[in-house]
């Protein structure tokens, strides 16, 4: 079970308990259960607020680690590149040298991200 069906797990489990009380309350007492209602139609609300939150947070995190990757892909193209201007004599040793360790270091940091979200579902 993952976080989001905890969470929702929860959510349900609170509402289920807090139904329970508000019945009980508007059964001794009118008064009390008319507020009761109201309370309930503002739990309602916030729950569905929440919950649409959670949704577009996930699918966030799913959007960058596509777009994530999608840098990846792009770096390691460059590379290619590098490369290939290495082996025509276009770009000096050091140079390249230089512009392979820039991209190595960048590659690093966007596969520690996409691991780091990929984690977080």
């Amino acid at each position: 079970m993952d976080h989001e069906d905890k969470l929702q797990l929860l959510w349900a489990a609170s509402f289920v308990v807090s139904g329970v009380i508000f019945a009980i309350a508007l059964y001794i007492t009118p008064m009390v259960g008319l507020f009761a209602m109201g309370y309930i139609v503002l739990y309602v609300g916030l729950a569905l607020a929440f919950m649409m939150i959670f949704r577009h947070i996930n699918s966030i995190a799913k959007e960058s680690v596509e777009s994530l990757k999608e840098r990846k892909r792009e770096v390691e193209e460059i590379e290619k590149e590098i490369e290939k201007k290495f082996y025509k004599k276009k770009i000096d040793k050091e140079t390249y040298n230089r512009m392979m360790q820039d991209y190595e270091k960048q590659l690093t940091e966007l596969d520690v991200r996409i691991r780091n979200l990929q984690r977080r579902k």
